[in-house]
Formats: structure tokens, C-alpha cells, sequence
């Protein structure tokens, strides 16, 4: 950091970002003019190392105080072995809420592609005879395939005749459908427009989380790139579709900024109703117990482990509960897969994962929505490999175990990899990577946004027809 850069002072207020302070001056103008002059100067300052590729991003760190001014402190550059993409050279960073409404506006476009995707399906695409619709306005085609399974949960609830053979509601978690039922209930909404609603308002309360985490972590910039790729990410169209991703990852997200926060019950009560979403929700327990673990001397570790383990899988003992009381079986939703897998049994497909035969099947050749998934699960591989030494250790924790769940319970199958790309749509720390990657050619970043906004369209397009997607 330069001499002029030296001289900064700021205040740092502990709930908020870092902000400019100066002694008090008689002249307002000069005051201003000074904080003018000296962002500017940081700014450059982080352009000219992104310009020469030295690191996408960093942080500015607070160092040590040296001014008489009260509270005010220089800022300085402090190492980190365990974050590669943070700290080496500095970044400006906006105190204020205009990053949050640039990241909202990323997202609203990205909806906008995915309403002329629908726009388009229904003038251009013919829909065949069989297609369920949930009901006669345009935006009701974003409820296709397991929006059917949860729009039955809201109308008529869970039912299972005692066959797991047969393919029964009963297999898709509660808490998703609980609240559309509610919202329903209470606001005299159509249980179609409940369940867009809640999806919607998940996926924008979404984006406002993830960039918030990830700008806490690495910078604005960093933040919009990621917010930037999830959002026109081929399958985030399920952000505003009948599904739970969107709901999935509002929880995880708040889930991961309790942890950083070390809010440890808080975080375990978020990951118990991430379970209840999807079952993707179940990763969180390790993390959550990786980080307690590495906090240990912070906190009293066994007295507060029962607890947060109770809370963190709550979703699915008090699913298991309801199923048991209601149904005599407390594990149908686990046996019911089988109707939805061809007959195979879970057993079967681990196995089959274990022996890596879903690799053998790869579809590198079809260039179809399902046949990408097979390039998209070898980028997601690229990705946790690549991350591993950038982000921090419960991020890549996360990562792979949101990868390994669905490949050694599903890949096995007949399924392959196909729904690759919508299982890891809730694994940010991928595109954490990607994005830290992208701001080295920012050309390159722009590039691979418009491909997957194209992507993006045609995949909603061919959901709007119920044309499987994966």
C-alpha cells in the first residue's frame, strides 16, 4: 500500500462496514474533498493490481492505530494461510446499499430472461396433451414436474397407500409446502400462487444473503461475480419455479452467516429447517460440527454438541415422527424412493457409485439440458479442487458433501448425473470459485454470464412444456 493510502483513517463500527472519519474541520468542502481524493486512490490502487492479474480480490484489514484521532486507524494488509482469494492486495469496498441494489438488479434481469423464456414457450412451443398445468396465467407453467407433487401436498396434504413401489408424495419434505399451505391459508392466495410466492421471495431474500457472505468474505467485487453466475446459472430457473432450491439455499446461506458469526444454536435451528426443505439440508451437521470443533476453546463444546445436534437434524426426526404417526412407517420417505429410481434401492445405486460406474455412463456427447449435467458435474469437480486452498475449510466441506450426497444416493441409478446441475445450484461455494477465477479475465467472466443466461432461457422454455431439464 502506498504512502497516500497509508495515511487513511477510518472508523470501524462493529455493526457496520468500515467508514471514513476525520477529525472535525471547520470546512466542510475540504473534508469532502479529501474523502473523494482518497477513495479514488484506493480504487486505482485495486484496479491497477486487477488489471495485472497479481489477485482478484482481497480485504482491507484493520492494522494498527496510529493517528490522535479518537477511534481512527490505519489500514493495513494482514496474511492468511487459509484464504488464497482474500487478502493480498487491497479493494475498495462500498459502505454503502448501493452493492446490495446492484445485486438485486443482477437478479431481476436474470428474471427477466427467465420470463421471456416462458413469454416464448407459450407462444412458439407446442404443449402436448398430458402437460398438468397448475393453473390458466402465464407464470403458473413455472409449476411442472415436482411443483405437481408439492401443489398436491398444499390442496389435499400427504398420502401413502403403504406401497413404495408406487410413486407417492410422501418422498418430498415438508416445510416448503407447510409454508405455501400457510401463506394460502392466510392471504386467500391459490395454492399455485402461494407456492411461486414463497419460491420468489426466497430466491430474491437469497441473493441479498449470499452477496452480504460473500462480501463479508472477499469484497464487492467478488460478491456481484458470484451473485452474477448463480442467478443466470442455467438451472436457476428453479429460483422461481414450484421447487425447493430456493428455499434450500435462503436457509443455508443464513445458516453460514450465523457460523461465521459463531452463533452456534442458531445456525444448528437454520440447518434442522434446511433439512426439513431438502435433503441436502443434512451436510450442515458435519459443518456445523467442523466448526465448533475449530472453535473449541471459544466455546464449551460437549455441554453445547447435544443441543445443536438435536436442532440441526430436527427437520427430519420430526418428519419422521409425523410419517410414523400418520402412516405407521417413520422411514416411507426414504422407501418410497424407489418408485421415483426405476425399482432400484438405495443400496443398489451405492454401490453402483462406490464401483464409479456413473462415470462410465457420462453423456459427454449430447449437448440436451440432461446430457450437460455430465460437463457440469466435472466442472463442479474442477471447482471444489480449485477451491479447496481459497475459501475457507467448512466452504469446501460443504461443497463436496453437497456433491457426494446425491452421486452415491442417486447417481447410481438410472439417473445418472443427470439432475447434477440442480442438486448443486444450493452449493454457493462453487461459484465463489468461479467467480474468484472470472475476475482474472473479467472478459472471460462476461462470456461465460451470457452463455449460461442463454442456457438459462432455453431451460426454462423446455420447463414451461415439461421437458425434463434435470
Amino acid at each position: 500500500m502506498g504512502p497516500a493510502s497509508a495515511n487513511l483513517h477510518t472508523r470501524r463500527h462493529s455493526d457496520g462496514p468500515t467508514r471514513f472519519a476525520f477529525p472535525l474541520e471547520a470546512d466542510i468542502t475540504v473534508a469532502t474533498a479529501r474523502v473523494l481524493q482518497e477513495s479514488m486512490q484506493i480504487f486505482r490502487l485495486a484496479e491497477i493490481h486487477l488489471n495485472a492479474g497479481r489477485s482478484e480480490v482481497c480485504r482491507v484489514m484493520p492494522a494498527k492505530c496510529q493517528s490522535g484521532t479518537p477511534g481512527a486507524i490505519d489500514l493495513g494488509l494482514l496474511p492468511s494461510d487459509s484464504m488464497d482469494m482474500e487478502m493480498r492486495y487491497p479493494i475498495w469496498k462500498d459502505p454503502s446499499w448501493l452493492p446490495y441494489c446492484l445485486a438485486i438488479l443482477i437478479f431481476f434481469c436474470s428474471r427477466v430472461v427467465v420470463a421471456l423464456g416462458l413469454v416464448f414457450s407459450q407462444k412458439y412451443l407446442p404443449s402436448g396433451p398430458d402437460v398438468w398445468s397448475a393453473g390458466p396465467i402465464w407464470y403458473h407453467q413455472l409449476l411442472q414436474w415436482d411443483s405437481e407433487w408439492y401443489f398436491k401436498i398444499v390442496t389435499d396434504g400427504y398420502q401413502y397407500n403403504g406401497d413404495p413401489t408406487v410413486q407417492q408424495s410422501i418422498v418430498f419434505y415438508p416445510l416448503y409446502p407447510m409454508l405455501a399451505r400457510g401463506l394460502a391459508t392466510i392471504s386467500g392466495l391459490t395454492p399455485a400462487d402461494a407456492l411461486l410466492l414463497v419460491s420468489n421471495v426466497a430466491g430474491l431474500l437469497t441473493i441479498v444473503a449470499l452477496f452480504k457472505l460473500v462480501r463479508e468474505e472477499f469484497g464487492d467485487q467478488l460478491a456481484l461475480g458470484t451473485t452474477a453466475l448463480l442467478s443466470f446459472f442455467p438451472a436457476s430457473v428453479l429460483l422461481s419455479a414450484g421447487y425447493t432450491e430456493p428455499l434450500a439455499l435462503l436457509l443455508i446461506v443464513s445458516f453460514f452467516l450465523a457460523l461465521k458469526r459463531k452463533y452456534y444454536l442458531s445456525a444448528a435451528l437454520l440447518a434442522g429447517l434446511a433439512v426439513s426443505t431438502r435433503s441436502t439440508g443434512v451436510v450442515l451437521l458435519p459443518v456445523l460440527l467442523w466448526e465448533m470443533w475449530a472453535n473449541r476453546d471459544q466455546t464449551k463444546f460437549l455441554l453445547a454438541l447435544v443441543p445443536c445436534v438435536l436442532l440441526a437434524t430436527s427437520g427430519i426426526w420430526l418428519f419422521m415422527i409425523y410419517l410414523w404417526s400418520a402412516f405407521g412407517t417413520p422411514f416411507a420417505f426414504a422407501d418410497g424412493q424407489v418408485a421415483f429410481h426405476q425399482g432400484t434401492t438405495l443400496a443398489t445405486r451405492l454401490i453402483a457409485a462406490l464401483k464409479l460406474e456413473p462415470f462410465t455412463r457420462m453423456m459427454l456427447n449430447d449437448w440436451n439440458p440432461w446430457g450437460q449435467a455430465s460437463w457440469f458435474t466435472l466442472l463442479f469437480i474442477t471447482l471444489i479442487v480449485l477451491g479447496w486452498s481459497r475459501l475457507r475449510a467448512s466452504w469446501t466441506l460443504f461443497a463436496m458433501a453437497v456433491l457426494l450426497l446425491p452421486y452415491l444416493t442417486l447417481s447410481g441409478g438410472p439417473a445418472g448425473f443427470v439432475s447434477m446441475s440442480r442438486f448443486n445450484l444450493v452449493s454457493f461455494p462453487l461459484f465463489v470459485t468461479l467467480a474468484g477465477l472470472g475476475l482474472r479475465a473479467k472478459w472471460l467472466l462476461a462470456g461465460v454470464i451470457g452463455l449460461f443466461g442463454a442456457s438459462l432461457f432455453m431451460n426454462t422454455a423446455l420447463f414451461a412444456r415439461r421437458i425434463w431439464i434435470g
